[in-house]
């Protein structure tokens, strides 16, 4: 494949790439280094369950938040961005209790305040505000931790750059 060509794909192939994607962040190894990173210590499965549900939904928002910045198609975005939703639902949450619009319901909140941290004008990056507000949920006030913030930023940064040049191959019929 020549640098230039993108790989076509259907949209439910995309969202399996973005699933794909989002499953390397929420494997038992990888969410307890993230939290060994970020100095949040896992004592019990508690503190685990904790981070890994912080962390699952901020990269669910981080896969969001990138596809809102690279694709142009609107519509088809959001076709790809509801089959994935779908495909985390199907395969991820084991209580289904609640349906998948309650599910997504629950989550929503958090989309909505990550990306109202965003929106905020910060002396250095919105990624600090966004990683404040993962600071006060994990640690239930605003850790005075300039290495956790600075962690975190670039998680985010790095995960939403990555991301960005990855959708970028895809060519979405």
């Amino acid at each position: 494949m020549m640098n230039n060509e993108k790989v076509k794909v259907s949209k439910k192939q995309f969202a399996e790439v973005l699933y794909y994607w989002l499953s390397g962040y929420l494997t038992k190894n990888a969410i307890k280094k993230s939290a060994k990173e970020l100095g949040f210590k896992i004592r019990n499965n508690k503190d685990f369950s904790k981070i890994f549900e912080e962390l699952f939904v901020l990269d669910m928002w981080l896969i969001v938040y990138t596809c809102e910045g690279v694709f142009e198609d609107e519509d088809k975005r959001n076709e790809c961005l509801d089959i994935f939703h779908h495909l985390v639902y199907d395969r991820h949450i084991e209580n289904k209790e609640n349906s998948f619009n309650d599910w997504m319901m629950s989550i929503s909140p958090r989309y909505v305040k990550y990306s109202k941290a965003m929106e905020t004008k910060h002396p250095s990056t919105p990624l600090w505000v966004v990683a404040n507000v993962i600071n006060k949920r994990l640690f239930g006030e605003i850790k005075k931790d300039l290495s956790f913030q600075m962690k975190m930023v670039a998680h985010i940064g790095l995960f939403v750059e990555h991301l960005g040049k990855a959708i970028k191959q895809y060519d979405i019929e």
